[in-house]
Parts: structure tokens; C-alpha cells; sequence
């Protein structure tokens, strides 16, 4: 038995997709690609260089990585294998050629596995450093904004303000060193810390340095 699910529009930081995989014995899960590939086709728009709009397959009502047997992307002509990463991203082609043979996503699990969420997360695309200068999270902020508004569509006019970034770590990390402008704006709770850059100009120069390399900016959106 096989259920067709059709990915839905991000509109956060990450969207928990209201619908859960509730895979019976022996059935697969599959979603059509084309829903991946329209909103990667606008994730990769020269504008939103510095960013990527990653696919997160996570344990129902958590952020734990979701267990699967395999996932991969077939059409009526070819089947390749998917790669789910530690950190739960399922990693997609970005190929029209899949888009035009109507390719499917098939993910299979254990009967007894527990069930997977969908989500949809933007984040930084290129490694990072312990240093980041303003003018990246300037500029990362910007493209969060633009993409989020980008995928939205109409929705856009309903988003909460995006006020600045999100550093994400591996373990808990703290701020070494600040600019001034910034100032009571950088906050750093367990593995995350929070960078308000509201107001602030483009041109301000200097950078933040943390205690360790941070795996991520996700944008920061006003609460």
C-alpha cells in the first residue's frame, strides 16, 4: 500500500508539517518530488546564495533524527538511493530531469518505528568560522528574509518580523567577544545563540566570536 503526501509551504524557522508518516507493516511512504523541487527551484536563485532550504525528516513531536530503512528517489526509468544525514537531513537532487519524469520519494520503515514529521528549515548554506563578521549575518539575515517571503507568497504579509539570526552549535557555546552595536542584542541559551540585528547598519564593521564554530545561522524571527 502506498499514500501520496504532498510537501507543504515553509513558513518559519522550521515547520512542523501537520501530518505524520503513521507507516503500516510493510508499506512505504511516498512523496511526489515536484513540491521539493518548486521551492528548492527558488532556494537557489543566485539572490539566496549564502542560504539553503534543508528537508528535515525528525521523530514525531521531537528534533531526534527519524529511523528509516532507506529512502530513495525513483522515476519510471531509474531509482537512486537518498542519503538521511546525522543531523535528519534528508538530502534531495536539485534536478529538472527529475522534476519532468515526475519522480517520487519513497522512505521505508520498521512497523514498529516510530513516526516521522516533516520539516522545512532555512539555513546558512557554507561552513562557518568562530569569528563572523557583521556584514555576513547582515547579509544572511537579508536572504532569509527575502527567501521566507519568497515561499510564503501572500502569506508573506502574515510572517513575524525577522529581527536577526539563530547560531546553532553541536554543544553549548558562549560569546568571547562582541562590537559595541551589538550590545545587549547576543544571547546564548545551551547550543544556541540568539543575534538581534534589528536596526542595525549595514555598513557597521567588526564581528562576534564564539567559543566554538557554530553549525548554522537559522534566521531569528520576532516573537
Amino acid at each position: 500500500m502506498q499514500r501520496y503526501l504532498n510537501p507543504l509551504l515553509c513558513s518559519g524557522i522550521i515547520v512542523i508539517i501537520a501530518m505524520t508518516l503513521l507507516a503500516p507493516a510493510l508499506a512505504d511512504t511516498v512523496f511526489n518530488y515536484d513540491g521539493f523541487y518548486a521551492r528548492m527551484k527558488k532556494s537557489e536563485k543566485p539572490e539566496y546564495s549564502e542560504i539553503t532550504l534543508a528537508f528535515l525528516l525528525q521523530k514525531s513531536g521531537s528534533t531526534e533524527r527519524c529511523q528509516i530503512d532507506s529512502a530513495a528517489i525513483t522515476t519510471d526509468i531509474s531509482a537512486e538511493p537518498l542519503t538521511l544525514a546525522v543531523n535528519g537531513e534528508l538530502i534531495l537532487p536539485y534536478n529538472e530531469l527529475l522534476n519532468s519524469r515526475k519522480a517520487l520519494i519513497q522512505l521505508k520503515q520498521q512497523p514498529d518505528a516510530v513516526p516521522c514529521d516533516l520539516n522545512f528549515r532555512l539555513r546558512s548554506r557554507l561552513p562557518l568560522d568562530k569569528t563572523i563578521a557583521l556584514a555576513q549575518l547582515h547579509k544572511t539575515q537579508q536572504q532569509f528574509d527575502g527567501l521566507l517571503k519568497d515561499l510564503a507568497g501572500l502569506g508573506k504579509y502574515f510572517l513575524p518580523d525577522m529581527v536577526g539570526v539563530t547560531a546553532l552549535f553541536s554543544t553549548e557555546a558562549l560569546v568571547e567577544d562582541v562590537p559595541a552595536v551589538l550590545l545587549n542584542r547576543v544571547k546564548c541559551e545551551g547550543k544556541q545563540c540568539h543575534i538581534d540585528l534589528s536596526g542595525l547598519d549595514a555598513s557597521a564593521t567588526g564581528g562576534i566570536r564564539f567559543s566554538q564554530t557554530p553549525d548554522y545561522l537559522v534566521p531569528l524571527l520576532q516573537r
